[in-house]
């Protein structure tokens, strides 16, 4: 099967830097897949970040090492800055149009790649079977993708034993969190975690919620008619004695916290700020349990996994003290993944934020997030919806917030009506 490979440069290189270029490492996935370079396969080159931008046509010669290495032939060299690389295939008048009719589309990016080959399909250029074979790839990308991620992050709970995941609203970061906690626990990297509850547990933190709800506390229970009150654990020192009853036997237990950062972390936690740091250590709770035993134990096969949304100034911060105990990583929107109608949309809603935004707040931390730009079907009612009902409301109070400044009101009712 003959190839369009799509590789992104930077607008400083020129046709004589074509040859220097590594696109070994772009394609490596590639040729693990047993789809190396071949002579006669076609690469497009545009410029990285602005795919109306394309700069040369070439074809591969001179295949050496089973296709790790090979020269390119400059086909074409396209002076037209505002050609895109999609109206490119549609124009009758160029020399390589039929040359790329046909051909399965590759590049390190499976979202473009998707994206290509449907227009590809919808102006006929492939057949179904040929789009569909694009997909197989496109999805085998995403996943070593997901999976490289999830190995990362793993990695890093194994070290750390507790991590955040921090980003603006939409962002995919619960979604995260449940896919690293399935992948850790059965190797699959789906957001379920239904059939795993047994050793994996989610909870949402809130303003209200104290030392006496998450670890350990006095409960009121009725016994014989009567009201008695005894001391009862709570998620966090069950699944800690779960996690060590079965320590010996190598499996690992998981604690989501959902917004942690909604809580006050430092009364929640009490005691166990220094058992996060010191795991396998006992420290004395406040409580006696029903067998007059006051430590807790925080072993290091149980791991903590946190989201935060950095959007909300309407809870307190992180103190230092916590913060050292935590990984934190940053998630940020990936317009990649979003069909025309929605990055459409992203687009404009993001350049509210480039023309509005204080300058004190970072636009990665407060736009909302690819997951409310998704399209759910063929038809823009969802989305549509999504735009009135959450978008908008939100951006509306981002302006009472003092995040965006209030010449964005006038923007946002422009963008309803586009």
């Amino acid at each position: 099967m003959s190839k369009v490979f799509i590789y992104p440069v930077s607008d400083k290189e020129s046709a004589e830097d074509l040859n220097s270029l590594e696109f070994e490492k772009h394609v490596y996935w590639y040729a693990e897949k047993r789809v190396s370079f071949e002579e006669g396969d076609l690469v497009l080159i545009y410029v990285s970040g602005n795919l109306k931008k394309i700069k040369y046509i070439c074809e591969v010669k001179d295949v050496y090492k089973g296709g790790s290495e090979f020269e390119l032939d400059l086909m074409e060299v396209i002076d037209d800055d505002t050609a895109s690389l999609l109206d490119y295939w549609h124009l009758e008048s160029n020399g390589v149009k039929n040359r790329l009719q046909s051909r399965l589309i590759l590049n390190n990016n499976p979202q473009l790649c998707s994206y290509i080959s449907n227009i590809l399909l919808e102006h006929g250029y492939i057949d179904k079977d040929l789009c569909d074979e694009n997909k197989d790839f496109i999805d085998e990308k995403k996943k070593d993708d997901l999976m490289g991620k999830l190995d990362e992050y793993k990695d890093i709970l194994e070290y750390h034993k507790q991590i955040i995941f921090q980003g603006a609203p939409g962002t995919g970061k619960t979604r995260l969190a449940k896919e690293l906690a399935r992948y850790i626990i059965k190797g699959e990297y789906e957001p379920n975690i239904e059939d795993i509850k047994d050793r994996v547990k989610l909870i949402q933190f809130h303003p209200g919620y104290s030392y006496e709800d998450f670890v350990r506390g006095i409960v009121a229970k009725e016994k014989d008619g009567k009201i008695v009150y005894k001391v009862e654990d709570k998620i966090l020192a069950e699944i800690a004695k779960k996690a060590k009853e079965n320590k010996n036997s190598d499996l690992e237990y998981i604690l989501i916290i959902d917004e942690i950062n909604r809580a006050n972390l430092s009364a929640v936690l009490g005691e166990l700020i220094y058992a996060l740091e010191y795991r396998d250590e006992a420290v004395e709770s406040m409580y006696e349990n029903e067998e007059g035993d006051k430590n807790l134990v925080l072993p290091d096969n149980l791991y903590i996994i946190g989201t935060m949304n950095t959007a909300d100034r309407s809870v307190g911060h992180i103190d230092y003290a916590i913060r050292r105990r935590f990984i934190f990583i940053d998630i940020k929107s990936d317009k990649s993944i979003l069909k025309d109608r929605g990055r459409e949309l992203f687009e404009k809603v993001e350049k509210i934020f480039n023309d509005n935004l204080y300058s004190e707040f970072n636009i990665d931390d407060v736009m909302p997030g690819h997951s409310y730009f998704l399209e759910e079907d063929e038809s823009d009612l969802i989305l549509e919806d999504k735009l009135i009902y959450q978008i908008k409301p939100l951006l509306m109070e981002y302006i009472k917030d003092g995040i965006l400044k209030p010449g964005a009101e006038e923007a946002i009712k422009n963008l309803l009506k586009s």
